[in-house]
């Protein structure tokens, strides 16, 4: 039986996380208050924000929505 090969998972560029505005480095993503690690932005009809290490959510309101 032939065996599966291993791949590996594609981190993300850092220059995805942070950007330079008037010379200073600044975070792009919200920071999850109970963890302190990025957390990710799902747009659509639950508009969220969760944090993929402890779970937290926290759910934008209907006009907050763009």
């Amino acid at each position: 039986m032939p065996t599966k090969k291993r791949t590996r998972k594609k981190e993300k560029k850092s220059f995805t996380y942070y950007e330079i505005t008037n010379g200073k480095l600044v975070r792009r993503l919200k920071k999850c208050p109970r963890c302190t690690s990025f957390m990710a932005h799902h747009k659509g009809e639950n508009a969220r924000y969760t944090c993929g290490k402890c779970a937290y959510t926290e759910y934008q309101t209907a006009p907050a929505i763009k």
